[in-house]
């Protein structure tokens, strides 16, 4: 049985797969048109700003998530919380930087099926 549950979980981890694998047809499709996407350094990004970003400033070497809260309110609306990790390198060059926290994502399921409406990423304290 394919829960809506069961079903976010894959998609999530079709996100991080498609970050790694620098898939941005699959990760343009898994966010709204409506984004709102805020990073663990507070920069705060629409959907063709992160999308930019994604090509052309850093490079996703590896997406890791710890366990995954999900909480439901009604059908069409999820809020996906747990902690994460990313391994990154500016495209300019430099070495990785690991990144660890917290993220927040508002999962919301229109016409086109579950898509990230918004996206909150918190560091670690160090």
């Amino acid at each position: 049985m394919n829960t809506a549950h069961d079903e976010l979980l894959a998609l999530e981890s079709e996100r991080q797969r498609a970050l790694v694998e620098e898939d941005h047809a699959r990760i343009a499709a898994i966010f709204a048109d409506d984004l709102l996407y805020v990073h663990t350094t507070g920069l705060v990004q629409d959907k063709v700003q992160y999308l930019d970003y994604a090509r052309n400033a850093v490079r996703y070497l590896a997406v890791e998530r710890g366990e995954l809260r999900l909480r439901f309110f009604g059908d069409d609306l999820a809020l996906m919380s747990g902690p994460q990790c990313n391994l990154l390198q500016k495209r300019a060059g430099g070495d990785p930087v690991r990144a660890e926290g917290f993220a927040t994502q508002l999962w919301v399921r229109g016409a086109e099926g579950w898509r990230i409406a918004s996206f909150h990423g918190t560091r670690s304290p160090a």
